[in-house]
């Protein structure tokens, strides 16, 4: 077990609840008042805050008294909240807290927890027997009941269930809670008779509340009767026409039964409805969105009610956020960063906010946006050193490659002291930023520190050995290290399109061209669509000319001029219908 404690709120009970324990025990032995001593020390450093300590001073209490029950259950407490607990550790423990229970049945404070603690490792029989045990001496301790009504219908006893929530209701009256949890139990029962019984008997005490005849139309919706539930939906609105979650229960049921027409004209009230939380809102649209997702619907509902609702919570940020999330799943980058955009003014607390606006914009390719978003994020939080991270890819998408590598080296700055961004992803970045550069040099340097500290990283390798070859595509050694790197990213990463025109690229200047058409032709099949391939297009084409493929290969750089039309030695392959070196 680990020595660092989690401090729990034992510290409470420990000082209000255990004083009168010494009471109860002889302590003429030395032992024994020298573990009453150190109890008293470990109550002391819990409310200190200092839980491992305390744990330290209940261990050497409890091995001086083995046989007080008290120091026991609390040193099994502590044990207990430990980071980890081997379950050896944890049947001590419980064996400890179920000594002190069977040696003092009548104190309620240490049972109660214990049995809490038995209901949450789901040890029903041993709650049950616990709880029972006290509700025979505080039948008035209402918070017990449902402990045991749970208990019994974690067991699938459920008539017993009901039977201690009807004990209940007799010393506190029928509640909400109280007809719900009965209702529940019914239902599994499958006694509809008692079921509708026990929601008209809830409604009888409030006719006239919105509550009563909500829950009623619940109960009939659960039974699949709906046209018995709008009656009593419909009664509870015409009590109170703002009572919004009549209006969202009839929405659900509406759904149920297939009426979308319905289903959205109570959905589009809830929202609108004032007296709703925003929260809650935020919810119900969270499962809106959901709902028209796994429907496939590419209509402008969703959008629609977005517009709706914003005009009455425009300045609300978590509505505007969520309405982000629901365009960045539909691809539309430019929309989510508006919405974005206003959560961070409402809000600008918030640094995921702003990292991921500035993603927003890079992938809306508008890195310029992405600065100016990074830079006033700065502003508010100077040490959040992921911006800088965002900032220096923004400059390197714009071709600022020095001003790339000067937010990269800050990160790297940064970073020595907080660790929060992988260093090989850094030094990695820079690789890249030199270079676009022409510093070779640098660009080796950097990629040779990535790899020392991260060398399976499959994206570094490939991009290492894609440099290496095409600086020194003359150089046997360096093709035969990038020919190392470039296969083991394929190890790591087998159907990356990229990694696979790497190496059938090294496969091309080794003049080892049936490898390189494999290997051309697997990118080929791996390729995104969506993408700029250009270059893998252009690679593919050479290949096939050098195989006396001509014809074929014109065709592939036609393709490749098509998505790289300013490239001047591609029209040229088209226009002589040759290749040439560069």
């Amino acid at each position: 077990m680990k020595k660092s404690i989690k401090h729990i709120s034992i510290a409470i009970c420990l000082s209000t609840f255990m004083l009168p324990m010494f009471a109860q025990y002889e302590t003429h032995e030395a032992d024994k008042k020298k573990a009453q001593y150190i109890f008293l020390e470990a109550i002391a450093k819990n409310t200190e805050n200092d839980a491992s300590a305390s744990f330290d001073l209940l261990q050497a209490a409890h091995s001086l008294d083995p046989e007080n029950p008290t120091i026991g259950f609390y040193y099994g407490m502590s044990i207990l909240s430990a980071d980890e607990v081997e379950k050896e550790e944890m049947d001590t423990a419980l064996s400890l807290m179920k000594r002190n229970t069977l040696l003092r049945p009548d104190d309620f404070y240490e049972n109660y927890i214990y049995a809490i603690l038995c209901s949450s490792i789901s040890d029903y029989d041993e709650t049950i027997r616990v709880v029972e045990t006290l509700l025979k001496k505080y039948p008035d301790r209402i918070q017990m009941y449902p402990v045991l009504a749970k208990s019994y219908a974690s067991k699938n006893e459920f008539g017993k269930a009901v039977a201690v929530i009807d004990s209940l209701e007799k010393t506190e009256g029928r509640s909400t809670s109280t007809t719900i949890m009965k209702i529940g139990y019914l239902l599994n029962m499958n006694d509809t008779t008692a079921i509708i019984a026990t929601g008209k008997q809830y409604l009888s005490d409030a006719p006239k509340s919105v509550e009563p005849n909500t829950l009623m139309g619940n109960v009939y919706a659960q039974l699949g009767m709906p046209d018995s539930a709008f009656v009593y939906y419909d009664k509870a609105l015409a009590i109170d026409p703002d009572y919004g979650y009549a209006n969202l229960q009839k929405a659900n049921l509406y759904y149920s039964t297939g009426d979308s027409t319905n289903y959205e004209k109570e959905i589009t009230s809830v929202l609108l409805n004032k007296n709703i939380e925003v929260g809650t809102k935020v919810d119900i649209l969270t499962d809106y969105i959901r709902t028209h997702i796994q429907q496939n619907d590419s209509s402008d509902r969703v959008d629609n009610m977005f517009a709706t609702i914003l005009e009455q919570h425009s300045h609300e940020a978590q509505i505007h956020r969520l309405y982000c999330d629901y365009l960045t799943y539909r691809g539309k980058y430019d929309a989510a960063a508006e919405q974005l955009s206003y959560t961070v003014d409402i809000d600008p607390s918030d640094p995921k906010d702003w990292e991921r606006l500035m993603w927003l914009y890079t992938f809306s390719e508008k890195p310029e946006k992405a600065i100016e978003t990074g830079s006033k994020a700065l502003s508010y939080d100077p040490e959040h050193i992921t911006y800088y991270q965002i900032i220096g890819a923004a400059y390197y998408n714009m071709g600022d490659y020095d001003k790339s590598i000067e937010y990269y080296d800050t990160l790297l700055e940064k970073n020595k002291t907080l660790m929060l961004v992988n260093e090989a992803d850094i030094y990695s970045a820079l690789a890249e930023s030199y270079n676009q550069k022409g510093d070779i040099a640098a660009t080796l340097r950097n990629y040779e520190i990535s790899l020392e500290i991260e060398p399976d990283n499959p994206l570094t390798l490939n991009n290492y050995a894609y440099s290496l070859c095409i600086s020194y595509s003359e150089n046997a050694d360096s093709l035969a290290k990038a020919e190392k790197m470039s296969k083991r990213s394929i190890d790591i990463e087998p159907e990356n399109s990229s990694s696979l025109d790497t190496y059938a690229w090294i496969m091309f200047l080794k003049r080892d061209y049936k490898t390189a058409l494999e290997y051309i032709e697997k990118a080929m099949e791996n390729a995104d669509s969506e993408r700029n391939n250009a270059e893998l297009l252009e690679h593919y084409g050479d290949i096939l000319f050098m195989l006396g493929r001509p014809d074929e290969a014109l065709e592939q750089w036609k393709k490749a001029l098509e998505e790289n039309p300013d490239s001047e030695l591609l029209k040229k392959k088209v226009d002589h219908k040759t290749y040439f070196y560069e």
